[in-house]
């Protein structure tokens, strides 16, 4: 989807440097610019890409070539100069074609550096503003001597009797964590399947850019193809990853939540694998 990306760009700048009405040789030199910069960026050379556009910008300083630069940034993980060129985009052309694309990478930037759930339209190119530390937890003498008293407590039930009493030998009633996870289970089972489908809106997009005649041109809304095409490939990983936690967690839960005898004991233990992680219960249910 990237790469298609690129190829689209360029399509776009063509006109919009004849706009500009540069001289036939400066728009011939950034149009080879622009050109080396997208085989650069599908090569995987994403800062031989950015400062290909650079050059080209400086001959012919078009916006969207703002926008190229900050996606090319953005690879390379400098979310800091990526952010930038973003905003510059933002500045440069507020009503222009990739205005969309740019203000979403944006705000996605801007959420990352600044340890922010969401953030206004109309303050992403502002100084990013941290949200203030939680304070330490603040401790006192009764605090500690609560503490000391509660471990004197254990250390004396330790020496009672073992001896099962008469709730220990029978069930008790249903836990209501029982349902709260049955509840986490479906919730997450919901979310999985709402991930489905956005994976396959993202196909369907895909194969329609995929499969395109090469001799016909461009529909003229390939740009919110590919950017819904994004957008939905970003919900699809989101919901199936939220909902598999959440259906892991229900389950567990709602084992773990099984009224128990005294005999009964049950662990969990957390497992990884190079493509998951997850916690396994161990014991009898």
């Amino acid at each position: 989807m990237r790469q298609l990306r690129a190829v689209a760009l360029a399509l776009v700048i063509a006109p919009a440097m004849a706009l500009a009405q540069p001289s036939a040789k400066d728009k011939q030199k950034a149009s080879d610019l622009v050109k080396k910069a997208i085989a650069k960026s599908q090569a995987g050379d994403h800062q031989a890409a950015a400062d290909l556009y650079l050059e080209a910008y400086d001959i012919i300083p078009q916006p969207l070539l703002l926008s190229n630069i900050g996606s090319e940034y953005q690879q390379l993980k400098k979310h800091v100069e990526a952010m930038k060129y973003f905003c510059k985009y933002i500045e440069a052309d507020p009503t222009g074609s990739n205005l969309a694309y740019a203000t979403a990478q944006a705000r996605t930037l801007y959420i990352e550096l600044g340890g922010v759930t969401t953030v206004e339209d109309k303050d992403l190119c502002k100084p990013i503003v941290k949200p203030p530390p939680d304070p330490p937890p603040r401790s006192s003498v009764g605090t500690r001597s609560t503490t000391s008293a509660t471990s004197s407590l254990d250390r004396d039930d330790s020496t009672a009797s073992d001896e099962p009493t008469d709730t220990d030998t029978s069930e008790s009633k249903t836990n209501p964590l029982r349902y709260v996870g049955l509840g986490v289970g479906i919730a997450g089972a919901g979310l999985f399947g709402l991930g489905v489908y956005y994976a396959l809106e993202a196909k369907k997009i895909s194969d329609q850019i995929t499969n395109h005649d090469p001799m016909e041109p461009w529909p003229s809304n390939i740009k919110q193809l590919e950017a819904d095409g994004e957008s939905f490939e970003k919900k699809q990983v989101g919901f199936m990853v939220a909902g598999g936690i959440a259906v892991v967690t229900g389950v567990t839960i709602f084992l773990v939540a099984k009224p128990k005898r005294a005999s009964e004991r049950v662990t969990l233990v957390p497992t990884a694998t190079q493509d998951s992680v997850g916690v396994t219960a161990l014991g009898r249910f």
